[in-house]
């Protein structure tokens, strides 16, 4: 009777799992979900292009006005007037829907339009960047509500409470690690131009995909070089076992400011994650779904 249970359960479980991929790739071939999916990466454009400015005002020494040059500095400048909240409303939701169809891809592998993969590599991956994009979307309520805070003091506390935990000190030094080989996989990613293979380069003429290719290299390579910042800052931390040594992409910089040649190096992530903005307008044109 146990054996025939288990049995009668598989054809059920399968059932059930070609349901939930069935109802998920009709949600997601929904055109609204589409546009919204679309949205997020202008969505991510828009933040990429105001954090870069900021870095650029840094470098030159004009100072920021107090915000951040990070995704809460920049989501909550966009926010600062009515036109900037209803701008911010289209981004929260574009922001959700990106997060939403990168879990999707994460659980099911590729999506409508072919994108993603079914390995384990590239699931664990589209699984990082949904969780990632579902703390960008509530980094953008939490501005909507006026409710964002201190983002450079979250950093430090988030590594003085996971220090404090039995072999605190080694988790922490793992994320700083992780952190670092990601920003590394995805500068190989940039530089080998397989960044492209998740876009349709069949629609692009010659001039558009080269401008493409240009673009992807240099933005994609700048936003990891700008990460890889954040994880040497926390292993750092780490090491020492300073939380006051974890800070996030706004400590980053003004710790490259204080640099040898500091000022110019922010200056060139400053343009770099302008064009990774650029690039972002790129893909939700083009990103296959």
């Amino acid at each position: 009777m146990t054996v025939r249970a288990a049995e009668s359960t598989g054809p059920q479980s399968d059932d059930l799992t070609d349901g939930v991929r069935a109802e998920s790739e009709k949600a997601e071939g929904l055109p609204i979900f589409w546009w919204l999916v679309r949205m997020g990466f202008v969505a991510r454009a828009i933040t990429y292009g105001v954090i870069g400015g900021l870095a650029l005002a840094l470098a030159f020494g004009a100072g920021t006005g107090g915000v951040a040059p990070n995704q809460q500095g920049a989501l909550t400048l966009i926010g600062q007037n009515v036109i900037g909240r209803v701008v911010l409303v289209v981004i929260a939701a574009g922001l959700l829907a990106y997060a939403v169809w990168k879990l999707t891809q994460a659980t099911f592998g590729n999506g409508p339009e072919g994108g993603g993969s079914p390995k384990a590599w590239e699931r664990i991956s589209n699984f990082a960047g949904g969780v990632a994009y579902v703390a960008f979307f509530l980094v953008a309520v939490r501005a909507l509500t006026g409710s964002a805070g201190n983002s450079s003091s979250q950093p430090k506390r988030a590594a003085a409470g996971v220090l404090g935990w039995p072999a605190g000190q080694v988790l922490v030094a793992i994320g700083g690690v992780a952190l670092v080989a990601v920003s590394a996989y995805q500068v190989y990613d940039a530089l080998s131009g397989q960044f492209a293979t998740e876009s349709k380069t069949a629609h692009m003429g010659g001039k558009e995909l080269r401008t493409f290719m240009l673009i992807g290299r240099i933005g994609i390579s700048s936003r990891a070089l700008a990460f890889a910042l954040v994880g040497y800052f926390l292993l750092k931390s780490a090491i020492t076992y300073d939380p006051a040594k974890a800070v996030g992409l706004d400590g980053a910089l003004a710790r490259l400011h204080s640099e040898t040649l500091g000022p110019e190096l922010v200056g060139l992530v400053g343009v770099g994650l302008l064009v990774f903005a650029i690039y972002s307008l790129f893909e939700g044109r083009y990103r296959r779904l």
